[in-house]
């Protein structure tokens, strides 16, 4: 059952928690002590309900899961503490007795410096489930101890009165109370800096007023939003100033989400422009960039920022340091304090999370399951958080991917590799179990496919893969003693990647979401290539709960249309969703569309036209201007390349082995402006999506082809759910991610008022159903036909002469 948030109304005097919640607080000792981690995953879960069955198949009268909803009264205050009791059975003197169960490594964390603490908390959890059972007392408390190492296990009878459980249950009441009156004291002065929250421009232009009004309305109705706004909108500020002003006056937070870390830095400088009254805001860098050390190893035995790291970030003061300095909390300036205190600087950021009314991190911290644990999307934290979601349109294939993990041989290879020819006793253990699953993806794949690449549906049980997951678990505390006796510490460690994994296969497969469809996979000619995977075609469900959950939700793109589109696979309520498309603010003499389509460039039908667009883009190169033109794959890209002569340009080409220095070199050319550069790229890649072309450096894009995605196993198997459910198969599958990169690479081009350009689409497909009626309205005000020119040669060079004309 999932923890419920806490719930503290100080006027009526009432307070509704989980039980957990009134567990003593505990210390931190080290970060990666045995289990801690493995503990965030929720591994051990599959014991937990194994011992569960067992116990209800050896006693008929074991109760599993037993609801708890108990209200304790005292000095004028309610207290309902609501849960679930692991079990509830009767001993042999007929006293009823509840159990609470508990999985750990008993070799390891029942001789950790923190065990004794960690056990009394298990005790108080067991207490108080007895008391909300059994308020008058008479039942008996008891501890399961299960080890995740072996087949031992604990019982321990604990003690307990009413009277003794009250007086507990009266002492964190009050500590409840006084914790939510300090808060409230906070929200009061964020009411006041809510009230003269500063716009973080000299005013607001009415196109922004508009889009704010929107978002104020959302927040205020308890709805959400899709916001369709061009480049140039300053979609940024306008939401998130409402939302803030929003979050500041009821107390709760804002979370500003990005699929790129260059997307952040926009956000950050709108914020810190609003930042009066004491209120703060906080960018989250990704972990690896914040390790202290060479590699990213989070353990104390290895690590000496993660060793002693409760004790050392209490001592040092290293969170009173950073709040007391700037009303921003910089990644820079948590890392320089964070690592001078010996504390691991990302674990402090993620300390920082509850201090902080604003947060710009990536897509991961809420929507990515195996990050989100711990979390904005934790119980109680998103709850609290309104959520902006920045180019909204990457999060449908980015969520797809977080519910799509992939098991495979080279990785189960490569941990056996790690192990083979130690003779510690666990490193036999688990070579043999590696061996085994390696074994049982061979089989599968090989059943399925035979000697073909590519992949294919199966189905797959996951009852062997949950057993091996189990086996596996039970190792990887013997086996972290193993590697701290032989000084075996790595930045990637294959054992534990592939336990990760199969855990994540696992679950997604015991979930049994039609959604969810088991693949058996031969992606090369290696044996290392075979992989079982969970295919996710359809993460909706996943990230529209977390947005219901949320306090709010405002997701803004440049290419959020069709609504319904990213409405139906974000997972957004019909009923409760929103919707705002805004015009661009940028004057349309400052750019010429033009589309070709005596072209086709169907997969078929494209080779008989190398040529020919070959000639269009030589005859459509601006004179003494960059251009870039775009195609919807390398090999169609070398085809034109090879047949292409444009006088008067120096010819780029992307390749998918360029390195970030090519790329890098390639874009000084373009902004050196020297001599006129044509470069020929993909759409999707780093040209078309990852850079911004200010003043010079671009006048001219033209797109050859609709971008659909290549047809393929996977494309197909979402073509079949998409027709199945929405009855818009070839829509959602290919046709809207197709066009969305079209008109996303073609934004690239006109980013401020003074941005002067051409955007060429070249391909017959344009001006047809159902694509034409995807191009955006402000390109076509209303007729895609008109975008159709006798001359295009022509209509370019004479727009362009205008524009130098006017800029005499």
């Amino acid at each position: 059952m999932a923890r419920v948030a806490v719930r503290i109304d100080l006027d009526k005097q009432r307070v509704t928690c989980s039980v957990h919640d009134l567990l003593p607080e505990t210390a931190r000792s080290g970060l990666g002590a045995p289990g801690e981690g493995l503990a965030r995953l929720s591994v051990g879960a599959e014991l937990h309900r194994t011992i569960q069955g067992q116990r209800q198949s050896a006693d008929p009268r074991y109760a599993s899961e037993v609801p708890v909803d108990a209200v304790y009264a005292a000095d004028g205050w309610e207290l309902r503490i609501i849960g679930r009791a692991d079990g509830l059975t009767r001993g042999d003197d007929d006293r009823h007795v509840v159990e609470e169960i508990k999985t750990l490594h008993f070799k390891s964390e029942l001789h950790h410096p923190l065990a004794h603490d960690r056990l009394d908390r298990f005790r108080w959890q067991a207490r108080i489930y007895a008391w909300c059972l059994f308020p008058a007392g008479g039942a008996a408390a008891r501890l399961l101890l299960v080890d995740l190492g072996g087949e031992d296990h604990r019982v321990e009878e604990v003690p307990w009165s009413p009277r003794e459980v009250e007086a507990y249950l009266r002492a964190r009441l009050h500590a409840l109370i006084a914790a939510e009156r300090a808060r409230e004291d906070t929200r009061a002065r964020w009411r006041e800096a809510a009230a003269e929250l500063p716009f973080p421009f000299d005013a607001p232009r009415p196109i922004q007023e508009e889009a704010m009004a929107a978002v104020t309305a959302a927040l205020e109705n308890g709805r959400h939003l899709l916001l369709a706004a061009p480049t140039g909108v300053g979609k940024t500020a306008a939401a998130l100033y409402p939302t803030v002003k929003s979050a500041l006056a009821s107390g709760r937070r804002v979370a500003f989400l990005t699929a790129k870390t260059l997307q952040q830095q926009l956000a950050v400088e709108t914020l810190q422009a609003m930042q009066r009254g004491g209120w703060r805001s906080i960018q989250i860098r990704a972990k690896a960039k914040m390790c202290a050390n060479r590699e990213v190893v989070c353990h104390e035995e290895f690590c000496l920022h993660a060793r002693d790291y409760g004790s050392k970030l209490a001592e040092r003061g290293v969170l009173p340091a950073l709040l007391t300095g700037p009303s921003h909390l910089d990644p820079d300036r948590v890392y320089d304090i964070a690592h001078a205190a010996e504390v691991c600087p990302f674990e402090v950021s993620l300390e920082l999370l509850r201090e902080a009314s604003a947060v710009v991190c990536d897509y991961n911290y809420v929507f990515d399951p195996s990050i989100a644990l711990f979390g904005l999307a934790s119980e109680g934290s998103i709850e609290d958080t309104i959520l902006i979601v920045d180019e909204a349109h990457n999060l449908v294939d980015r969520a797809r991917d977080y519910y799509s993990p992939r098991l495979p041989r080279g990785a189960v290879r490569e941990a056996r590799k790690l192990v083979d020819g130690h003779r510690n006793r666990v490193c036999r253990e688990l070579d043999d179990l590696l061996g085994d699953l390696d074994e049982l993806i061979r089989r599968e794949v090989s059943d399925t496919l035979g000697s073909r690449a590519g992949c294919q549906s199966i189905a797959l049980d996951p009852k062997p893969l949950a057993e091996f997951r189990l086996a596996l678990d039970a190792l990887v505390a013997p086996y972290f003693t193993f590697k701290r006796n032989a000084d075996l510490w790595l930045a990637k460690d294959p054992v534990v990647d592939v336990l990760l994994s199969l855990a994540r296969v696992t679950d997604l497969l015991e979930d049994g979401g039609r959604e969810l469809v088991p693949l058996a996979e031969r992606l090369g000619a290696a044996e290392a290539d075979e992989s079982l995977r969970v295919f996710c075609l359809d993460a909706s469900r996943f990230t529209g709960a977390l947005v219901e959950r949320s306090a709010g939700c405002v997701a803004m793109s440049a290419t959020l249309e069709p609504f319904d589109f990213y409405r139906d696979l974000l997972g957004f309520d019909p009923d409760r969703t929103d919707t705002l498309s805004l015009p661009s603010p940028f004057p349309p003499k400052n750019r010429l569309i033009v589309t070709i389509d005596e072209v086709d460039t169907t997969y078929r039908a494209r080779a008989r036209w190398y040529g020919r667009i070959a000639e269009l883009i030589a005859e459509l190169a601006p004179e003494e201007r960059n251009a870039l033109v775009l195609f919807p794959s390398y090999a169609f890209l070398q085809e034109v390349a090879i047949r292409l002569v444009v006088p008067g340009h120096a010819i780029e080409i992307q390749r998918g082995t360029d390195s970030d220095r090519a790329r890098r070199e390639i874009l000084a050319r373009l902004r050196a402006n020297r001599e006129p550069v044509l470069l020929l790229a993909v759409l999707g890649g780093v040209f078309a999506e990852g850079v911004d072309y200010p003043g010079e450096m671009l006048s001219e894009v033209i797109v050859v082809s609709p971008a659909l995605p290549q047809v393929g196993p996977e494309r197909e198997l979402l073509k079949g759910y998409f027709d199945d459910r929405y009855e818009r198969g070839f829509e959602y599958a290919y046709l809207v991610p197709g066009m969305t990169r079209v008109v996303q690479a073609a934004g690239r081009l006109i980013r401020s008022a003074e941005d002067k350009g051409v955007i060429v689409l070249i391909c017959k497909r344009f001006l047809a159903e159902p694509y034409r009626s995807l191009l955006p309205t402000d390109w076509t005000a209303g007729d895609p036909g008109s975008l159709r020119r006798d001359d295009p040669a022509g209509a370019v060079r004479a727009f362009f002469s205008s524009s130098d004309a006017d800029s005499c």
